[in-house]
């Protein structure tokens, strides 16, 4: 694998794939792009392969020529476990360089107050450059300003962002290269401080017994629509 990976972490309902589908420039010979898919989810027509996670490794097909990577993280799946799995494919894949973390909000779950979808959700923030809210509303605009508040007043260096559906997404701006996460886990480590090596993490870090210290919830177990 060669280029740019994007990772693409999201709800069910934000149209993550329909806004990246933008990001495919057919036009351009010299760009090519394919989309990695957790198995619950559908490709559709896009230019996909999918992944299995086996030993904290993930495994799929690559396809040759490609510079343009997006990998669809699972809500299936820990979010923390796959993160080490990412960290696990970029020490495998020299010539593939991360360029961005993507998260996409479908408004209308933030209407609910669960405690652990805030949970969650913070977590896809800590990893994050970007969050994207969709399917804004009159009855849900207060939830999106009062979270996007939240990561303000969190000091979390992440761009929110709120994507209209009448509008062409701003692809450019969504998949410019420019780190604003607050995890420290895709950077050199010869660079990196003790307490931001990806082992000290405050999202990766064990117990002795290997437990997670701060474990993230699992985002298909939250009761979020009703």
């Amino acid at each position: 694998m060669q280029g740019s990976l994007f990772i693409v972490l999201g709800t069910p309902g934000s149209n993550r794939r329909d806004i990246l589908r933008h990001s495919i420039n057919e036009s351009n010979p010299n760009s090519a792009s394919c989309f990695i898919f957790p198995p619950e989810l559908e490709p559709g027509d896009l230019p996909s392969t999918q992944w299995n996670l086996v030993d904290t490794i993930f495994q799929f097909e690559k396809p040759e020529e490609i510079n343009e990577w997006f990998l669809f993280l699972s809500n299936q799946l820990n979010l923390a476990d796959q993160m080490e799995a990412v960290l696990a494919l970029l020490d495998l894949e020299n010539d593939l360089e991360l360029a961005r973390v993507l998260t996409f909000i479908n408004s209308s779950v933030i209407n609910s107050q669960d405690v652990e979808f805030k949970n969650w959700l913070d977590a896809c923030a800590h990893f994050s450059d970007i969050m994207c809210f969709t399917n804004r509303q009159n009855e849900n605009a207060n939830q999106i300003t009062e979270m996007m508040e939240r990561y303000k007043n969190m000091r979390y260096p992440m761009e929110t962002i709120i994507l209209g559906s009448k509008k062409t997404p701003p692809i450019d701006h969504l998949l410019a290269p420019v780190p604003l996460r607050i995890s420290h886990i895709f950077d050199q480590s010869d660079i990196l401080e003790p307490d931001d090596l990806p082992e000290n993490d405050a999202y990766l870090n064990r117990q002795p017994n290997k437990q997670r210290i701060k474990p993230v919830p699992l985002f298909s177990s939250l009761n979020l629509y009703n």
